[in-house]
């Protein structure tokens, strides 16, 4: 028995030892990261200083440059060719100059050299390639990742009359032959072939033919366009990408032109030994597209389908766009919705006919219906110039591809809109369809925490993935962020994310897996009894929550635990690498949150709400006024004036209530405040009260004055707010005594307001009592009849303290 009871304190002991040593773990692996992010900043500047200058007995032959003055060169219209590209660039293209890099990257094709082009989305990368092909014998062969873009790009071309042509899929047995043939024609009468990266690996008599052409000095160049799919996807779904270094080994002296608007300095070099080009020049555009206004809103609930609509009918009213979702069955549903809500909208995915999917697009081009539901198979390479909005149903999975979709707004320079929708649930569907790719984890908490952010520029966080420096000031209020200033606050969530992560814990404990949506409603108090009465239950709002759950994920308090069934996979919370530093009293976790502002339309229901309940609770004061200065009343006097005073106050709330239910609001715990202030009132106000009431013409008119004349005497309290609200005196001759119950009936009223505010209840004299404006605001009352009973309880403690009183 000695033993056993040594045996147990040893276990205990090392227990105890053992989570002092995590703790110390964590604490260093937290020091590891940070002197790592830090050194890879020396480095890069370290190797920024030592480029320009290398040691005489290096072995290193020095790596090609691209200079400043080289960049100029090619910017220069003094080329063999280059009163040919001018010529081609006003007759056919229709344009009188070129923007920013075209020419230089017009030229450097011309001259034969390899070239990565990274511009962003609207700015004519096409004409890159398109304009030199004209220029050139032969013909270019462009890589497309996408039926849709080649499709756009083809109809643009037969727009201005240049024969462009292509092999997919849905080519037919007469149309591939053709081509084919005129790959070898000399007197070739098409200038640019279109091909999927699976045509180039699969089809053996396309590669004979290129090199046929090839050899006939027939193939002038090719293009990649959309290069980073390169890296991107050949490392994931679409393999055949990784077999489009053939193209260089057997064509090398083919200059290649990899087009993109989205890939870092990663993807480029991972793209560069893809395609087994040697030493490309690289030219890169500054991303930013200053007409764009990009925008996060968050879901009201998961199916965010009805705040869409309402955007679409309002202020993009008989205008074209996009809406982006998740998946080819939420195309179909959402575009469904959307048409019965009087919207034309069609969908597109992947799934479709090719003849129904080519339809759609060219519909959808010629303005015959507003709005097209895609997927991600509807996007890279849409050159429709007057798309005015582009709206995420579902978040991204990455940065890139929200910068992608995204971007084909606003072609035309004119200014369009980026709103993304985001919701809690969104996070784990799409981290369940990224399980199996090599960063798409990392990719797609990128793009949360852009979502999540509040107080950093939405082209700054884009900035940081694209390797830019980004000044804040250049976004001109083209953002969210920007636009709304300051407008959140910061949250200290230790003792939080201890209650949640102690949740995760336990259910660790009993070898039992949490889903997040588990694990938010275990916090907040539903679920299993058994598990309710071993938590600490939180009076947080669900938001509040839901934003908590994720930061903690993205900061490694959580991580990921997958579980694969046959028929799907599913996500679980577990225990991050940092969740023991929580045991440490000192750490501590903060977090910014949005506050959620009304907009102007809202403002203006909830002014009219706001009206109408200060006018019952006026009502009810009047009333118990009166009835105070009566002695003598019978009783079924008084049951019918109850009644009628109920039956008003009910019409009143009912009305209100159906302000008030569309209002967005945050909610936060609000503690109302009582502040007693005796012997304010002046001689004059004595007057007013005891003056005879035919001087006023009614009781509502003394009560104003009285009002007004007390609310001038009073000292203005500094209240905290977004906006300063305005001022409403209320007057009740029980209100002295009421003081105690009000507080305690406002503390239940009032937990649903705009962010933290504050009710100022001030007693200047007996029976006065002055109240600020800016609670009826953003009360957000569950039903109708809520309204009602609150008002109605008011009234009959009033009555009751009247029947004291007398």
């Amino acid at each position: 028995m000695a033993n056993t009871d040594d045996a147990q304190a040893e276990l205990d002991s090392v227990e105890a030892e053992l989570e002092i040593v995590e703790l110390q773990i964590s604490e260093l692996l937290e020091k590891q990261t940070k002197l790592t992010s830090r050194k890879n900043k020396l480095l890069k500047i370290l190797d920024g200083a030592c480029s320009s200058a290398q040691p005489s007995g290096s072995s290193k032959a020095p790596k090609l440059s691209f200079s400043k003055q080289d960049l100029q060169h090619y910017e220069e219209s003094d080329f063999s060719w280059s009163k040919e590209v001018q010529a081609k660039l006003c007759s056919v293209f229709q344009l009188s100059k070129f923007r920013p890099l075209q020419q230089a990257a017009i030229n450097l094709s011309m001259s034969g050299k390899d070239l990565f082009l990274v511009m962003p989305t609207g700015r004519g990368k096409s004409l890159c390639y398109q304009l030199p092909a004209l220029c050139s014998k032969g013909f270019t062969l462009v890589i497309a990742p996408l039926v849709s873009l080649m499709e756009d790009q083809l109809m643009y071309l037969k727009s201005i009359n240049v024969l462009a042509v292509t092999l997919n899929a849905s080519s037919t047995k007469e149309d591939s032959k053709r081509i084919l043939a005129g790959m070898t024609d000399t007197n070739n009468p098409f200038k640019l072939l279109y091909v999927t990266p699976e045509k180039i690996a699969k089809s053996k008599l396309l590669m004979s033919k290129l090199e046929k052409a090839y050899n006939m000095g027939l193939l002038a160049r090719i293009a990649v366009d959309e290069v980073h799919c390169c890296s991107q996807w050949g490392h994931d779904f679409r393999p055949d990408y990784k077999l489009l270094g053939i193209l260089k080994r057997q064509f090398p002296n083919v200059p290649l032109v990899g087009l993109t608007a989205t890939a870092t300095s990663n993807v480029l070099k991972d793209c560069q030994k893809i395609l087994c080009v040697q030493e490309p020049i690289t030219l890169t555009a500054p991303f930013n597209r200053p007409n764009l206004y990009y925008e996060v809103r968050f879901k009201d609930n998961e199916d965010c389908t009805d705040q869409i609509a309402a955007l679409i009918r309002g202020r993009y009213k008989n205008q074209t766009g996009i809406v982006y979702v998740f998946s080819q069955k939420d195309a179909e549903v959402v575009a469904t919705d959307l048409q019965k809500r009087d919207i034309l909208a069609q969908p597109y995915h992947a799934n479709m006919e090719p003849s129904d999917k080519s339809l759609v697009h060219q519909r959808w081009s010629s303005k015959k219906i507003q709005v097209v539901v895609a997927t991600v198979a509807f996007g890279m390479g849409i050159d429709k110039a007057d798309v005015r909005f582009v709206i995420h149903h579902t978040i991204s999975k990455s940065i890139e591809n929200y910068y992608q979709e995204s971007g084909r707004a606003g072609r035309d320079d004119g200014q369009a809109d980026c709103i993304v929708f985001f919701g809690f649930m969104d996070i784990f569907r799409i981290s369940t369809m990224v399980v199996m790719e090599n960063t798409g984890q990392q990719k797609l908490q990128n793009m949360v925490a852009y979502c999540q952010n509040v107080d950093r520029c939405r082209r700054a966080m884009m900035a940081i993935h694209f390797d830019e420096v980004w000044n804040d000031e250049e976004c001109n209020q083209m953002c969210d962020v920007c636009r709304h200033g300051n407008d959140y606050i910061t949250m200290d969530i230790t003792q939080h994310a201890r209650d949640v992560v102690e949740i995760v814990e336990m259910a660790s404990s009993m070898d039992e897996k949490l889903t997040p949506l588990k694990v938010c409603e275990a916090w907040m108090g539903k679920g299993p009894a058994k598990r309710r009465k071993m938590i600490k239950v939180t009076s947080l709002s669900r938001l509040e929550v839901e934003s908590i759950i994720i930061h903690l994920l993205l900061h490694g308090y959580f991580s990921e635990d997958f579980s694969f069934t046959p028929y799907t996979t599913h996500f679980y919370l577990k225990l991050g690498r940092k969740a023991s530093l929580l045991k440490n009293g000192s750490h501590s976790i903060t977090m910014k949150m949005k506050r959620r502002v009304m907009s102007p339309a809202t403002d203006v229901q909830a002014v009219e709400t706001q009206e109408e309940v200060e006018a019952a609770l006026i009502d009810v004061s009047n009333m118990a006024t009166e009835r105070h200065n009566k002695t003598k009343i019978l009783k079924n006097h008084q049951n019918i004036e109850k009644r009628l005073a109920q039956n008003h106050i009910e019409s009143l709330a009912s009305e209100a209530s159906e302000y008030v239910k569309s209002t967005s609001v945050f909610e936060v715990d609000v503690e109302v405040n009582v502040v007693q202030e005796q012997n304010c009132a002046s001689e004059e106000e004595k007057c007013l009260k005891n003056a005879p009431e035919e001087q006023f013409g009614s009781p509502k008119r003394r009560q104003k004055l009285l009002t007004q004349n007390c609310a001038s005497n009073a000292d203005q309290v500094k209240v905290d707010l977004a906006s300063a609200p305005s001022e409403l005196s209320i007057i009740s001759a029980a209100a002295v005594e009421e003081l105690h119950h009000l507080r305690s009936y406002y503390s239940r009223q009032l937990r649903r307001i705009n962010y933290i505010s504050q009710e100022h209840l001030q007693n200047s004299q007996p029976g006065m009592l002055t109240c600020m404006r800016e609670p009826f605001k953003s009360l957000r009352f569950p039903s109708r009849t809520t309204i009602a009973k609150g008002a109605r309880n008011l009234w009959t403690r009033v009555s009751m303290r009247r029947k004291l009183i007398q």
